[in-house]
């Protein structure tokens, strides 16, 4: 029963945290703009100054931010209705348990693709984001994210008895 208690509030701390990143970032819009379209511009890559993708910048950029924004709140949103699908299954036999847990693996699975996918691969390896310290920072707490995710989606995964 431990574990299912464990799933359900790590599933809705993955969510909470989606939200309260979102959230800040809303409420800090000017800045979350400029933070993205400093790594979308291609700002200050002194180290490997050719890149395959292309510099974006303008509206481009606001567009983009709101993408991101958008998976954010879409993970946090369903994280949060995945843990309340696992609290409400806690009693349930193990098959239930179970069918209970696909709103919470896509709320984590889209962690994953946000903070690896979009932060990992499409910021640090395409735009190659690590050269900035605002990139730079950006990417590492995105792996912390990312990692986060993944594990709670491991755990998720594994079947009880």
């Amino acid at each position: 029963m431990i574990d299912r208690y464990l799933k359900t509030a790590f599933v809705a701390a993955l969510g909470a945290m989606a939200l309260l990143y979102v959230i800040h970032n809303i409420m800090n819009l000017e800045q979350a703009y400029g933070a993205v379209g400093y790594v979308l511009g291609l700002e200050n890559n002194a180290v490997f100054v050719a890149n395959i993708l292309p510099a974006i910048g303008g509206p481009a950029v606001r567009a983009l931010a709101w993408v991101i924004f958008l998976f954010e709140i879409a993970t946090g949103v369903i994280c949060l209705w995945g843990a309340w699908r696992l609290w409400q299954a806690r009693g349930a036999d193990s098959a239930g348990f179970e069918a209970a847990k696909g709103t919470a693996k896509l709320g984590a699975g889209l962690a994953v693709i946000v903070w690896f996918g979009f932060f990992g691969v499409i910021g640090g390896a395409g735009y190659q984001m690590w050269q900035s310290e605002i990139g730079s920072g950006s990417l590492a707490d995105a792996f912390k994210f990312s990692v986060w995710g993944l594990l709670v989606l491991i755990y998720l995964g594994q079947r009880e008895d």
